[in-house]
Protein backbone atom coordinates (compact mmCIF):
# COMPACT_ATOMS: atom_id res chain seq x y z
CA UNK A 1 0.00 0.00 0.00
CA UNK A 2 2.89 2.46 1.04
CA UNK A 3 4.21 1.76 -2.67
CA UNK A 4 1.32 2.15 -4.21
CA UNK A 5 0.63 5.57 -2.49
CA UNK A 6 4.24 6.66 -3.33
CA UNK A 7 3.97 6.27 -6.64
CA UNK A 8 0.74 8.23 -7.21
CA UNK A 9 0.35 10.85 -4.23
CA UNK A 10 0.66 14.40 -5.93
CA UNK A 11 2.42 15.68 -3.41
CA UNK A 12 5.77 13.23 -3.78
CA UNK A 13 5.69 14.32 -7.55
CA UNK A 14 9.17 16.72 -7.51
CA UNK A 15 10.73 13.32 -5.84
CA UNK A 16 9.57 11.12 -8.33
CA UNK A 17 10.86 13.33 -10.76
CA UNK A 18 14.16 13.73 -9.55
CA UNK A 19 14.88 10.19 -8.80
CA UNK A 20 13.34 9.64 -12.79
CA UNK A 21 16.11 11.98 -14.01
CA UNK A 22 18.90 10.92 -11.76
CA UNK A 23 18.67 7.15 -13.10
CA UNK A 24 18.34 8.73 -16.77
CA UNK A 25 21.79 10.35 -16.47
CA UNK A 26 22.62 6.43 -14.45
CA UNK A 27 22.30 5.48 -17.92
CA UNK A 28 23.82 7.62 -19.94
CA UNK A 29 26.79 6.86 -18.03
CA UNK A 30 27.00 3.15 -19.58
CA UNK A 31 28.54 2.15 -16.86
CA UNK A 32 28.54 -2.48 -17.63
CA UNK A 33 26.98 -4.36 -14.34
CA UNK A 34 27.55 -8.20 -13.87
CA UNK A 35 26.69 -10.13 -10.81
CA UNK A 36 29.28 -12.33 -9.88
CA UNK A 37 28.41 -13.80 -6.69
CA UNK A 38 25.65 -14.04 -4.55
CA UNK A 39 24.61 -15.78 -0.73
CA UNK A 40 22.36 -18.31 -1.67
CA UNK A 41 18.95 -18.47 0.30
CA UNK A 42 18.36 -21.50 2.63
CA UNK A 43 20.66 -23.74 4.28
CA UNK A 44 21.72 -26.02 1.25
CA UNK A 45 25.10 -27.29 1.06
CA UNK A 46 26.56 -25.81 -1.83
CA UNK A 47 27.24 -28.36 -4.89
CA UNK A 48 28.00 -28.73 -8.73
CA UNK A 49 28.81 -31.18 -11.09
CA UNK A 50 32.07 -32.68 -12.53
CA UNK A 51 32.60 -31.96 -15.99
CA UNK A 52 33.90 -34.53 -17.68
CA UNK A 53 37.27 -34.07 -19.53
CA UNK A 54 36.29 -30.07 -18.66
CA UNK A 55 33.37 -30.55 -20.65
CA UNK A 56 30.21 -28.52 -19.63
CA UNK A 57 27.90 -30.31 -21.38
CA UNK A 58 29.61 -33.92 -19.89
CA UNK A 59 27.84 -34.09 -16.20
CA UNK A 60 30.19 -35.99 -14.27
CA UNK A 61 29.27 -36.79 -10.29
CA UNK A 62 27.69 -34.00 -7.78
CA UNK A 63 30.14 -33.28 -5.28
CA UNK A 64 29.38 -30.79 -2.18
CA UNK A 65 31.19 -27.96 -0.91
CA UNK A 66 33.49 -29.37 2.26
CA UNK A 67 36.97 -28.84 3.76
CA UNK A 68 39.92 -30.67 2.63
CA UNK A 69 39.43 -33.94 5.07
CA UNK A 70 43.08 -33.98 5.92
CA UNK A 71 42.10 -31.25 8.29
CA UNK A 72 39.46 -31.45 11.05
CA UNK A 73 35.89 -31.45 9.41
CA UNK A 74 33.40 -28.87 9.37
CA UNK A 75 31.21 -28.67 12.51
CA UNK A 76 27.78 -30.12 12.17
CA UNK A 77 26.41 -27.27 13.27
CA UNK A 78 28.25 -24.38 10.71
CA UNK A 79 26.27 -22.79 8.11
CA UNK A 80 27.38 -24.15 4.67
CA UNK A 81 28.67 -20.73 3.17
CA UNK A 82 31.49 -18.65 3.39
CA UNK A 83 30.71 -17.42 6.68
CA UNK A 84 31.26 -21.13 8.14
CA UNK A 85 34.13 -21.43 6.30
CA UNK A 86 35.90 -18.35 8.12
CA UNK A 87 34.35 -19.67 11.24
CA UNK A 88 36.35 -22.63 10.45
CA UNK A 89 39.24 -21.40 9.66
CA UNK A 90 39.88 -19.60 12.66
CA UNK A 91 38.43 -22.13 14.76
CA UNK A 92 40.30 -23.55 17.94
CA UNK A 93 40.52 -27.20 16.09
CA UNK A 94 41.94 -25.40 13.01
CA UNK A 95 45.64 -25.71 13.59
CA UNK A 96 46.96 -24.23 10.13
CA UNK A 97 46.34 -21.10 9.94
CA UNK A 98 47.76 -19.52 12.31
CA UNK A 99 50.84 -21.45 11.79
CA UNK A 100 50.82 -20.28 8.33
CA UNK A 101 50.35 -16.53 9.44
CA UNK A 102 53.02 -16.45 12.03
CA UNK A 103 55.32 -18.31 9.96
CA UNK A 104 55.21 -15.05 7.71
CA UNK A 105 55.38 -12.51 9.96
CA UNK A 106 58.80 -14.70 10.97
CA UNK A 107 59.85 -14.44 7.53
CA UNK A 108 59.22 -10.58 7.35
CA UNK A 109 61.43 -10.10 10.69
CA UNK A 110 63.90 -12.74 10.16
CA UNK A 111 64.07 -13.14 6.55
CA UNK A 112 63.37 -16.77 6.20
CA UNK A 113 60.27 -18.44 8.01
CA UNK A 114 60.17 -21.06 11.04
CA UNK A 115 58.94 -23.00 7.68
CA UNK A 116 61.54 -22.18 5.10
CA UNK A 117 58.75 -22.54 2.40
CA UNK A 118 56.39 -20.35 3.41
CA UNK A 119 53.79 -21.12 0.58
CA UNK A 120 53.84 -24.88 1.56
CA UNK A 121 53.32 -26.05 4.32
CA UNK A 122 52.45 -29.92 3.23
CA UNK A 123 54.14 -32.96 2.39
CA UNK A 124 56.34 -31.28 -0.24
CA UNK A 125 57.46 -28.33 2.05
CA UNK A 126 59.92 -28.30 4.41
CA UNK A 127 59.65 -29.36 7.74
CA UNK A 128 59.77 -26.69 10.45
CA UNK A 129 62.90 -25.72 12.08
CA UNK A 130 61.47 -25.04 15.43
CA UNK A 131 57.98 -26.70 15.33
CA UNK A 132 57.27 -26.12 19.39
CA UNK A 133 58.29 -22.60 18.61
CA UNK A 134 56.05 -22.26 15.59
CA UNK A 135 52.99 -24.08 17.67
CA UNK A 136 53.37 -21.56 20.75
CA UNK A 137 53.50 -18.49 18.59
CA UNK A 138 50.76 -19.89 16.91
CA UNK A 139 48.51 -20.66 19.95
CA UNK A 140 49.76 -16.89 21.09
CA UNK A 141 48.55 -15.12 18.20
CA UNK A 142 45.05 -17.16 18.72
CA UNK A 143 45.12 -15.92 22.51
CA UNK A 144 45.72 -12.38 21.75
CA UNK A 145 42.68 -12.53 19.81
CA UNK A 146 44.51 -12.64 16.55
CA UNK A 147 46.60 -9.32 17.37
CA UNK A 148 49.13 -9.05 14.43
CA UNK A 149 50.21 -5.72 16.44
CA UNK A 150 50.82 -7.98 19.28
CA UNK A 151 52.69 -10.88 18.08
CA UNK A 152 54.74 -9.05 16.09
CA UNK A 153 55.77 -6.94 19.01
CA UNK A 154 56.34 -10.55 20.76
CA UNK A 155 58.90 -11.38 17.88
CA UNK A 156 60.45 -7.91 17.89
CA UNK A 157 61.07 -7.53 21.58
CA UNK A 158 62.63 -11.09 21.72
CA UNK A 159 66.33 -12.03 22.94
CA UNK A 160 66.19 -13.90 19.70
CA UNK A 161 65.96 -10.70 17.45
CA UNK A 162 67.97 -8.13 19.83
CA UNK A 163 70.86 -10.29 19.06
CA UNK A 164 73.46 -8.50 16.96
CA UNK A 165 74.31 -9.86 13.64
CA UNK A 166 77.77 -10.30 13.35
CA UNK A 167 79.04 -13.47 13.12
CA UNK A 168 82.25 -14.88 13.52
CA UNK A 169 83.82 -17.31 10.42
CA UNK A 170 83.33 -20.67 12.61
CA UNK A 171 79.19 -19.84 13.33
CA UNK A 172 78.93 -18.82 9.79
CA UNK A 173 80.13 -22.19 8.45
CA UNK A 174 78.27 -24.00 10.85
CA UNK A 175 75.13 -22.34 9.93
CA UNK A 176 75.76 -20.62 7.22
CA UNK A 177 71.61 -19.20 6.55
CA UNK A 178 71.18 -18.50 10.61
CA UNK A 179 68.14 -21.53 11.50
CA UNK A 180 69.75 -21.48 14.40
CA UNK A 181 69.19 -17.80 15.42
CA UNK A 182 72.17 -17.87 17.06
CA UNK A 183 72.94 -14.24 15.87
CA UNK A 184 70.24 -11.36 14.40
CA UNK A 185 69.06 -11.10 11.10
CA UNK A 186 70.40 -10.00 8.41
CA UNK A 187 69.57 -9.80 4.83
CA UNK A 188 68.70 -7.36 1.92
CA UNK A 189 65.11 -5.64 2.20
CA UNK A 190 62.74 -6.43 -0.32
CA UNK A 191 62.90 -4.21 -3.79
CA UNK A 192 59.69 -1.83 -2.94
CA UNK A 193 62.01 -1.15 0.32
CA UNK A 194 64.98 0.08 -1.87
CA UNK A 195 63.29 2.22 -4.07
CA UNK A 196 61.51 3.84 -0.91
CA UNK A 197 65.39 3.88 1.50
CA UNK A 198 66.62 6.07 -1.41
CA UNK A 199 63.53 8.46 -1.10
CA UNK A 200 63.54 8.55 2.84
CA UNK A 201 67.32 9.51 3.12
CA UNK A 202 67.41 12.19 0.12
CA UNK A 203 64.04 13.63 1.70
CA UNK A 204 62.54 13.42 -1.60
CA UNK A 205 59.93 10.71 -0.27
CA UNK A 206 56.23 12.43 -1.06
CA UNK A 207 54.24 11.79 2.45
CA UNK A 208 51.29 11.85 0.16
CA UNK A 209 48.68 8.65 1.01
CA UNK A 210 46.23 6.75 -1.15
CA UNK A 211 45.10 8.10 -5.06
CA UNK A 212 45.31 6.20 -8.45
CA UNK A 213 49.03 4.38 -9.51
CA UNK A 214 51.83 6.84 -10.59
CA UNK A 215 54.83 6.95 -13.14
CA UNK A 216 58.06 7.63 -11.81
CA UNK A 217 60.82 7.82 -14.10
CA UNK A 218 61.86 4.37 -16.02
CA UNK A 219 63.83 3.71 -18.98
CA UNK A 220 61.81 4.99 -22.48
CA UNK A 221 61.18 1.41 -24.36
CA UNK A 222 60.10 -0.76 -21.74
CA UNK A 223 56.85 0.52 -22.95
CA UNK A 224 56.78 -0.41 -26.76
CA UNK A 225 54.66 -3.42 -27.00
CA UNK A 226 53.45 -4.67 -30.73
CA UNK A 227 49.93 -5.28 -29.64
CA UNK A 228 49.36 -1.99 -27.56
CA UNK A 229 50.09 1.90 -28.55
CA UNK A 230 49.63 2.52 -24.62
CA UNK A 231 52.45 5.12 -23.53
CA UNK A 232 54.04 5.71 -19.84
CA UNK A 233 53.82 9.09 -19.52
CA UNK A 234 56.13 10.19 -16.53
CA UNK A 235 54.53 11.63 -13.72
CA UNK A 236 55.06 15.37 -12.53
CA UNK A 237 55.48 16.95 -9.03
CA UNK A 238 55.80 15.04 -5.84
CA UNK A 239 53.70 11.94 -7.94
CA UNK A 240 57.26 10.89 -9.34
CA UNK A 241 58.38 10.26 -5.59
CA UNK A 242 55.80 8.24 -4.20
CA UNK A 243 56.33 5.40 -2.44
CA UNK A 244 57.13 1.88 -4.89
CA UNK A 245 53.59 0.56 -3.71
CA UNK A 246 51.63 3.26 -5.91
CA UNK A 247 54.31 2.49 -8.65
CA UNK A 248 51.77 1.03 -11.83
CA UNK A 249 52.86 -2.19 -12.75
CA UNK A 250 51.82 -3.87 -15.91
CA UNK A 251 52.36 -7.48 -16.24
CA UNK A 252 53.65 -7.47 -19.44
CA UNK A 253 56.23 -4.48 -19.06
CA UNK A 254 56.75 -4.63 -15.06
CA UNK A 255 58.89 -1.65 -13.67
CA UNK A 256 62.49 -2.33 -14.35
CA UNK A 257 64.32 -1.16 -11.04
CA UNK A 258 61.76 -3.13 -8.90
CA UNK A 259 62.05 -6.71 -11.04
CA UNK A 260 66.05 -6.24 -10.87
CA UNK A 261 65.51 -6.34 -6.87
CA UNK A 262 63.49 -9.36 -7.30
CA UNK A 263 60.01 -8.01 -7.74
CA UNK A 264 57.69 -10.46 -8.63
CA UNK A 265 56.23 -9.94 -12.31
CA UNK A 266 52.47 -10.25 -10.80
CA UNK A 267 51.60 -12.83 -13.34
CA UNK A 268 51.17 -15.49 -10.35
CA UNK A 269 50.60 -14.76 -6.91
CA UNK A 270 54.24 -15.64 -5.40
CA UNK A 271 53.89 -15.65 -1.60
CA UNK A 272 57.96 -16.31 -1.00
CA UNK A 273 60.25 -14.36 -2.79
CA UNK A 274 63.78 -15.39 -3.99
CA UNK A 275 66.73 -13.07 -3.19
CA UNK A 276 69.40 -13.03 -5.71
CA UNK A 277 72.80 -10.94 -6.21
CA UNK A 278 73.75 -9.93 -9.84
CA UNK A 279 75.54 -6.95 -10.63
CA UNK A 280 72.56 -5.36 -12.36
CA UNK A 281 70.91 -4.70 -9.13
CA UNK A 282 74.59 -2.54 -8.13
CA UNK A 283 74.29 -0.76 -11.64
CA UNK A 284 70.74 -0.18 -11.16
CA UNK A 285 71.34 2.05 -7.87
CA UNK A 286 74.62 3.47 -8.93
CA UNK A 287 73.29 4.95 -12.44
CA UNK A 288 69.79 4.99 -12.47
CA UNK A 289 68.59 8.26 -13.21
CA UNK A 290 65.99 7.76 -10.56
CA UNK A 291 68.27 6.87 -8.05
CA UNK A 292 71.14 9.12 -9.07
CA UNK A 293 68.27 12.14 -8.30
CA UNK A 294 68.08 10.60 -5.07
CA UNK A 295 71.75 11.11 -4.25
CA UNK A 296 71.50 14.47 -5.94
CA UNK A 297 68.86 15.56 -3.23
CA UNK A 298 70.54 13.90 -0.53
CA UNK A 299 74.30 15.78 -1.40
CA UNK A 300 72.23 18.95 -0.90
CA UNK A 301 70.79 17.57 2.24
CA UNK A 302 73.85 17.23 3.30
CA UNK A 303 75.57 20.72 2.31
CA UNK A 304 72.31 22.61 4.15
CA UNK A 305 71.92 20.28 7.04
CA UNK A 306 75.12 18.51 7.87
CA UNK A 307 76.93 21.43 9.29
CA UNK A 308 80.13 23.68 7.63
CA UNK A 309 83.42 21.45 7.79
CA UNK A 310 83.19 18.14 5.35
CA UNK A 311 83.40 15.77 8.29
CA UNK A 312 80.57 17.17 10.20
CA UNK A 313 78.76 17.00 6.43
CA UNK A 314 80.09 13.39 5.61
CA UNK A 315 78.79 12.03 9.03
CA UNK A 316 75.34 13.28 8.82
CA UNK A 317 75.28 11.78 5.50
CA UNK A 318 76.31 8.49 6.88
CA UNK A 319 73.50 8.82 10.00
CA UNK A 320 71.02 9.20 7.13
CA UNK A 321 72.00 5.91 5.28
CA UNK A 322 72.55 3.47 7.82
CA UNK A 323 71.02 4.84 11.13
CA UNK A 324 75.28 5.38 12.92
CA UNK A 325 77.67 7.61 13.23
CA UNK A 326 81.23 6.56 10.78
CA UNK A 327 84.29 4.88 12.50
CA UNK A 328 87.12 6.65 12.28
CA UNK A 329 88.46 4.42 9.65
CA UNK A 330 85.29 4.68 7.38
CA UNK A 331 85.26 8.59 7.49
CA UNK A 332 88.53 9.07 6.39
CA UNK A 333 88.11 6.57 3.55
CA UNK A 334 84.90 8.78 2.49
CA UNK A 335 86.54 12.15 3.15
CA UNK A 336 89.81 10.82 0.62
CA UNK A 337 87.17 9.82 -1.90
CA UNK A 338 85.42 13.30 -1.49
CA UNK A 339 88.60 15.28 -1.78
CA UNK A 340 89.71 13.12 -5.45
CA UNK A 341 86.24 13.69 -6.59
CA UNK A 342 86.65 17.12 -5.78
CA UNK A 343 89.80 17.67 -7.58
CA UNK A 344 88.17 15.28 -10.73
CA UNK A 345 85.60 18.02 -10.88
CA UNK A 346 87.50 21.33 -10.56
CA UNK A 347 87.23 21.57 -14.40
CA UNK A 348 82.90 22.47 -13.53
CA UNK A 349 83.21 25.85 -12.08
CA UNK A 350 81.04 26.51 -8.95
CA UNK A 351 79.20 23.32 -9.38
CA UNK A 352 82.40 20.77 -8.69
CA UNK A 353 81.86 20.98 -5.61
CA UNK A 354 77.85 19.63 -5.99
CA UNK A 355 79.50 17.11 -8.04
CA UNK A 356 81.87 15.82 -5.34
CA UNK A 357 78.87 15.80 -2.90
CA UNK A 358 76.34 13.73 -5.28
CA UNK A 359 79.34 11.36 -5.48
CA UNK A 360 79.67 10.74 -1.95
CA UNK A 361 75.97 10.43 -1.73
CA UNK A 362 75.96 7.88 -4.12
CA UNK A 363 77.99 5.74 -2.59
CA UNK A 364 76.45 6.25 0.79
CA UNK A 365 73.05 5.18 -0.96
CA UNK A 366 74.57 1.98 -2.19
CA UNK A 367 76.47 0.41 1.31
CA UNK A 368 75.74 -2.95 1.48
CA UNK A 369 74.43 -1.58 5.00
CA UNK A 370 71.85 0.87 3.76
CA UNK A 371 70.04 -1.56 1.75
CA UNK A 372 69.89 -4.70 3.97
CA UNK A 373 68.19 -5.34 7.44
CA UNK A 374 70.32 -5.97 10.18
Amino acid sequence: LAKAFRAVAPELEPTRKQISDLNTELKKLGIVTAMIMREQGGFTRPAAYIRERGTFTSKGELVYADVPSALNPLPRNAMPNRLGLAEWLVSDDNPLTARVAVNHFWEAIFGHGIVETSEDFGTQGDPPSHPELLDWLATEFMRDGWSMKKIERLMVTSATYRQSSRATPDLISRDPYNKLYARGPRFRVEAEMVHDIALSVSGLLSNKMYGPSVFPYQPQGVWDIPYSDDKWIQSKGEDQHRRAIYTFIRRSAPYPSLVTYDAPSREFCTVRRVRTNTPLQALTSLNDPYFFDAARAMARRMTTQGGSSEADRITYGFRLAVSRRPTQKELEDILTFYRRQLTEHRGSGDASEAAAWTMVANVLLNMDETISKE
